[in-house]
Formats: C-alpha cells, sequence, structure tokens
C-alpha cells in the first residue's frame, strides 16, 4: 500500500446532507470564508492567540486523519503511513504538498522530513484579508503535518515553516524533526502546539469510531471471505495483469474444459491450477501433478498411463497411472511441450477416448479426468517446429491462461515477499522474523528471472542468513542486490540464432554462480534436470 494509492472517491462519502470520511463527519469549508475567520481571530485576539488556535486546529486535524487512515488501512507501512499526511492534504485541495526528503530511524527515534506546499490555501487567504506577511502563516499546515506526524511516531514531531508564499516565497517549505532533534531552537515554536492529550482524545474518537461502524466492519469481513474464496491461494494480488489472470481463471474453473497455462517457468503455473481444482466441481477429488520433463522417456507412459506385471523389466507388478489416480478429480501436466512426440499421439487419444490402456495390457479402462497441462516454452513455434502435435494443442489448449513474468507485476513483488516471510517464520520458527524496509527497494528493483520462485527462495535465502530476525538488504542473494549487468549484443556478420543466445546466456549466468548449476538452475527458473539438458544440447550443437 503506498500513499499514492490514497483515493478520495475510496476515503469519503456523500449522502444526503452528509459527508464522511470512514465514520467521521465533514464538512466543507470555502476558502474565502477561512480567510474571513483568519482575519476575525488576528482582529480580535491579535497574532499570538490567532497562531496558537490555527495551529492547533490543524494539529487535531492531523491527529484525526492519521488515526484514520490506519483505521482504514491498518497495514500500511509506516513509512507510508507518514507520506499518507501530505497526500490527504492534496485530496482535500488544501494544498499540492510535495515530500522533498524523508528520513527515519526507528531505533534512535530520529526523524526528519522536508515538506514544499504549492499554492497553499492558507496562505491565499492570508494574503486576501491581511495582505503579505513579514513571516511564515501556514499555521494550520505546520500544525496539521506535525499532527499527523506526531500521531505515526513514536516521539512528538514538529514542523516549522521555513519559506511562505504569504511573504513573497514561490512556494511554501517546511522541515520536521522530531523533538529532541530541535533542541533549543523549538522553544520559539512549540508553545503553540500546547494542548490537552490530544492524542488521547483521538485514540478515544477512534475507539467510539470502531464500535459505531460494526456493521460495515462486518460486512467488509464477508466481502473478505468472499475474496479469500475467490483467490485461495494468492497473497494480495495488487497487479492489474495478475488480477485478471485470476478472474479468468475462476471462470474457467467452473466448467470442465481443457487448461493450457503458459508463461515463464517459475511464475506460478502449478499455483494456478491447484487454485483451478480448487475452485472447480472437481474439487474433493484427487489433484495429482507430473512434471513431463523430469522423467525420462522410457518410464513416462508408465508414470501416466500404469503398467501391468511383466510389461518390461523390473515390473513385478500391476501399478495404476497417474490418470487413474486422478479419478474425478484433475491432473496436471507440467512442461507438456518437453513430452516425447511418440508419447504424444497416446495422449491425444486418451484425451479423445477418455480412456486410458495399461503398458502391457490391451483393455481399455475409462477415465473421468480434466487435464490442465502447463509450459513456459511458446507452444505456437513448437508447434511450427513440428516437435509438437498440433491436434494435440487444439485438444489442450481451450482454454489458454499465459502468466505474466514477476517482473511485470511490481505492485505484486512487496506482498510476495511478506507471503513468503510467513513461511519463512512458520518453516525456520522465526515467529519474530521481519522485513525491514530498506529491502523494498532492492527487491521491486531487481528483474527476477526466476520469477515468483526465486524471490520465494531469496526470502529464505535471507531469512536464514539473518542473525537478529531482521532481514536487511545484505542478507538477501548477491543476484538480487547486485545483479548480473545486461550482455551485451556486439553486431557480428552472422547474427546468432536464439539457441545460441541462449547458450550464451546460460555459460554467463553459469560464470556469475562460479559453476554451481543448481543456483544457476534457480536464478534460470528452470529445473536443475531441464539446465542439464539445455547445456547437453549446447555441447552437441557445437
Amino acid at each position: 500500500m503506498k500513499s499514492t494509492d490514497l483515493r478520495l472517491e475510496e476515503l469519503v462519502s456523500f449522502g444526503d446532507g452528509t459527508i464522511g470520511l470512514h465514520g467521521r463527519r465533514l464538512v466543507l469549508h470555502g476558502v474565502d470564508a477561512m480567510a474571513q475567520y483568519r482575519h476575525d481571530l488576528l482582529d480580535m485576539l491579535g497574532p499570538e492567540q490567532a497562531r496558537r488556535i490555527l495551529t492547533r486546529f490543524g494539529y487535531f486535524s492531523g491527529q484525526a486523519d492519521a488515526a484514520a487512515v490506519r483505521r482504514i488501512y491498518p497495514s500500511i507501512e509506516l513509512r507510508e503511513w507518514i507520506k499518507a499526511g501530505p497526500r490527504m492534504h492534496a485530496l482535500m485541495g488544501v494544498t499540492r504538498a510535495v515530500v522533498k526528503s524523508l528520513k527515519t530511524d526507528q531505533d534512535s527515534g530520529a526523524f526528519r522530513m522536508e515538506l514544499s506546499w504549492h499554492r497553499s490555501a492558507e496562505a491565499e487567504e492570508h494574503l486576501t484579508q491581511a495582505g503579505p506577511a513579514t513571516e511564515p502563516i501556514c499555521w494550520i499546515l505546520v500544525g496539521y503535518a506535525s499532527g499527523f506526524a506526531s500521531y505515526c511516531w513514536p516521539e512528538p514531531v514538529y514542523f516549522v515553516e521555513t519559506q511562505c508564499r504569504a511573504t513573497g516565497s514561490r512556494v511554501c517549505r517546511a522541515l520536521g524533526q522530531n523533538a529532541s532533534a530541535w533542541g533549543a531552537e523549538l522553544r520559539a515554536h512549540v508553545a503553540y502546539f500546547q494542548a490537552d492529550d490530544i492524542k488521547g482524545r483521538i485514540q478515544t474518537l477512534t475507539r467510539e469510531l470502531r464500535e459505531r461502524t460494526q456493521e460495515v466492519a462486518a460486512q467488509r469481513k464477508s466481502l473478505d471471505a468472499l475474496q479469500s474464496i475467490a483467490f485461495p491461494a494468492f497473497p494480495e494480488v495488487h497487479s492489474r495483469s495478475f488480477t485478471h489472470i485470476l478472474e479468468v481463471a475462476s471462470q474457467s474453473a467452473r466448467f470442465d474444459a481443457s487448461v493450457l497455462l503458459t508463461g515463464e517457468s517459475g511464475t506460478g503455473k502449478e499455483v494456478l491450477a491447484r487454485h483451478i481444482h480448487r475452485l472447480s466441481p472437481r474439487s474433493a477429488r484427487p489433484f495429482v501433478a507430473i512434471n513431463c520433463s523430469a522423467i525420462p522417456e522410457t518410464l513416462l507412459e508408465s508414470e501416466l498411463f500404469g503398467h501391468v506385471a511383466g510389461a518390461f523389466t523390473g515390473a513385478r507388478g500391476d501399478r495404476i497411472g497417474l490418470f487413474e489416480q486422478a479419478q474425478h478429480g484433475t491432473i496436471f501436466l507440467d512442461e507438456i511441450a518437453e513430452m516425447p512426440r511418440a508419447l504424444q499421439v497416446k495422449l491425444l487419444r486418451v484425451l479423445q477416448e477418455r480412456e486410458v490402456q495399461r503398458v502391457g495390457e490391451n483393455v481399455p479402462r475409462k477415465i473421468d479426468v480434466r487435464v490442465i497441462a502447463a509450459t513456459n516454452r511458446d507452444v505456437a513455434q513448437a508447434v511450427s517446429d513440428g516437435t509438437f502435435r498440433s491436434d494435440l494443442y487444439y485438444r489442450l489448449a481451450v482454454m489458454v491462461i499465459e502468466l505474466p513474468p514477476l517482473r511485470e507485476r511490481k505492485a505484486d513483488i512487496l506482498h510476495l515477499a511478506r507471503h513468503f516471510l510467513q513461511r519463512a517464520q512458520r518453516k525456520l520458527a522465526i515467529p519474530s522474523l521481519r522485513l525491514h524496509p530498506s529491502c523494498v527497494a532492492p527487491l521491486e528493483a531487481y528483474g527476477w528471472p526466476g520469477n515468483v520462485r526465486e524471490l520465494e527462495n531469496a526470502i529464505e535465502h535471507a531469512a536464514v542468513l539473518s542473525s537478529t530476525d531482521t532481514i536487511l538488504p545484505e542478507h538477501l542473494p548477491h543476484a538480487v542486490t547486485r545483479p548480473l549487468s545486461p550482455t551485451v549484443v556486439v553486431p557480428s556478420s552472422r547474427p546468432k540464432t536464439l539457441a545460441e543466445v541462449e547458450a550464451d546466456y546460460i555459460q554467463s549466468v553459469l560464470q556469475h554462480t562460479g559453476g554451481n548449476q543448481s543456483q544457476a538452475a534457480k536464478l534460470l527458473g528452470i529445473s536443475f534436470t531441464t539446465l542439464w539438458r539445455r547445456l547437453k544440447r549446447a555441447e552437441r550443437a557445437r
């Protein structure tokens, strides 16, 4: 959740005579009325008391809005929560606030934030009624920023306006720091913020709002439950591309049609296949998965269709195949494009006739199985090359769902990392394990050639190396924090074939891992067997 994701239409509801911010009633005021109000305060009370009232007014509003943001988005990160204050100001039309810098250190309590306020409504009000000022006068803005940040931060935070449009500057600027960082310089400003336990009153109001909105909370819980039914196997999904994938998959699950999942290795094809099975009418029946590239050709037919005793050397007894094991359920054929062409003919017959024949037996056996297949290859190209049968392709591809690579799902990386962090907490028995915010940048900047599988491995790798229950950037794999430089293509008299480019890239990854083929396979997002086979193919080509 980013502060820039806040939307006015999601926060504010408009009723007949009421405007609400998730339980808080709001009232619109015009700039001219506020200008007159400011003028009257200055005339009646003098600048010192007027500043105190307006600063405290802003401070209370900031604290209330900070509590509202946390209440509405309980999982928002601390820095994004802090930056939500300027974003709320922009949504309200008060000013276009720009965060110039934000530095936080929770261990030391240090806080420093620089803001620019463009077209401040408060400066405009003052210029309209009182004319130019000799010192900064955006007192409500200062109070609001201070109240909002103080609610978020363990130590009180105070903002001081350093330049103002009302004094002739192009924009207004303010600096916010924790109280101890200001030192003696704060004495001239802190009196304007003093009030009776504002934060305590805000917390009381927050508790009252929670009690008043039990019905809304129940409705939200019901919606969350519905969403968990729709997308049970996945963490939070924020990218549009993958949200669409889940919608299509959920719709496809209702019907007993074959599905072909395509996409790079590690994008989650088997997870999506299980998701489709879980939502299908066959969910109470078995889900059986097999990787067609991981089993030798001589054994694959027996694995799929079974065999009888004496069918071949070592076949001491009858054995049912995976199709029969998946009876009334779903069978998932991963890496289907790697299946030998001779076996493709037999699979096609199984799909057409809905029956299998065990190796060494002439008796067909009826089956009722839904087939979901997957591949990381371009199947259309494989059909064109003659390595994959077109009739089998069209039989499998009733529904084709292409999963996007992780580099095209930037919005999901952080949520996936958190999901895998929870897994690591359970697997490694480190319940207090957390991800330091400084890890977000390298995680989102990395290209993830191994996709979601590589991200999961990276989080577990970092969890193992973490000695303080906090994952820092230095705990992440070197490939993430120091990724490979893009390969420079040098023009030559003869362009390289795709197979040659692939072989060169595999060699560069092997150099990066010091010859470690297991690690290289993970980085490439393929199985160790697939890597071994491609290395052999490259050797034969040379």
